[in-house]
């Protein structure tokens, strides 16, 4: 079969989204398929290179392909007579970010933008074959603002057999983008908190230099050089499932995540408890209070209370890693059955 995997990306930049996409295409390709990826550079502005953007979209024609996947928005705009979705997120800054820090802000403009795309998600999306999330949370903002339905395909690791465990240390792990979203800023704010002596290790590349100085002088100003690392490049998979191995637990707090987020399933095979936040999105689909891991709410000070309960009651951190682990197992999210659905 030959197959078009059509997506958008921000350039010079790699975080899940374009790891999974490449998964899939090895995957399908193991599969015996013939698979091209298609990546479609998304603008930073919002105002004219992003209609430009949806037109450019709206007029690639894959009907010579037997099969096309799309992921985010606008690349499921894309001509084929059967599309099926598999959707990390819609363009949330003109849905449930709008009007706050992270999307767009209220004015004429914005609100004739949120309106092409609205009416573009409900026509594009509502004509494709077959319509795939990654999450509950994806789904229920999908018919939230748009009344269209959609499957829960929760996105599988490439090795999942790779990660390990490696015992217990002092520190919490948070592998990830680095972004206002992901909320690093926070958790280095709670470190300020903590009563114990827990460590904080970020891991991960910020392309945006305003948060980066943040970051930085946060650690600076508060001195919590020797109560947290981070620095700002790109982590390579055998550092990470070293650090994900030995680690105390996990650490994922974005806000509003389009899924439970790859740190949660990384923690999850390498046996570890992952804290997060109540407001944190798709987590709360995997972690379960006291048994996988814990929430908090998202301030400083509750953040360092649950990081201190981690570090101090060590037997049930360990017990709730333990557990973690089971429960991945038990889920079996792997790629046989990915692919099997997605080409149905």
């Amino acid at each position: 079969m030959k197959i078009a995997l059509v997506n958008t990306f921000m350039p010079f930049l790699r975080g899940g989204a374009e790891i999974l996409v490449d998964d899939l295409k090895e995957q399908l390709q193991k599969w015996g398929h013939q698979v091209t990826l298609f990546r479609l550079p998304f603008p930073s502005d919002y105002e004219v290179g992003l209609m430009e953007l949806v037109l450019g979209s709206k007029l690639l024609d894959f009907t010579s392909y037997d099969k096309v996947i799309a992921f985010k928005f606008p690349a499921y705009c894309v001509i084929h007579r059967a599309k099926t979705l598999w959707m990390f997120h819609q363009f949330r800054q003109v849905y449930e970010l709008y009007g706050t820090q992270d999307g767009l802000q209220d004015c004429d403009e914005a609100r004739a933008l949120q309106k092409i795309i609205s009416e573009l998600d409900v026509a594009d999306i509502g004509s494709a074959r077959r319509v795939y999330v990654n999450a509950d949370e994806v789904a229920n903002r999908l018919y939230k603002y748009n009344r269209l339905k959609s499957e829960v395909l929760t996105p599988p690791l490439l090795n999942h057999t790779s990660y390990y465990l490696e015992g217990y240390g002092d520190y919490i792990y948070y592998p990830s983008r680095v972004t206002a979203l992901k909320r690093q800023h926070l958790a280095i704010e709670a470190m300020r908190y903590v009563k114990s002596d827990v460590k904080l290790v970020i891991a991960g590349r910020c392309t945006e230099p305003e948060y980066e100085h943040q970051l930085q002088e946060l650690i600076k100003q508060h001195g919590l050089e020797n109560k947290v690392k981070y620095e700002n490049r790109w982590v390579e998979d055998e550092e990470k499932l070293e650090m994900i191995a030995g680690s105390l637990a996990m650490l994922y707090i974005p806000y509003l995540e389009d899924s439970c987020g790859f740190v949660t399933i990384e923690g999850f095979y390498s046996s570890k408890a992952v804290l997060t936040c109540y407001d944190s999105g798709g987590t709360k689909e995997f972690i379960e209070e006291g048994i996988s891991g814990y929430f908090a709410q998202p301030t400083p000070q509750a953040l360092a209370e649950k990081m201190d309960l981690l570090y101090r009651d060590r037997e049930k951190t360990i017990e709730m890693g333990q557990n973690a682990r089971r429960e991945i197992e038990r889920r079996n999210i792997t790629w046989d059955e990915t692919v099997r659905r997605l080409l149905s």
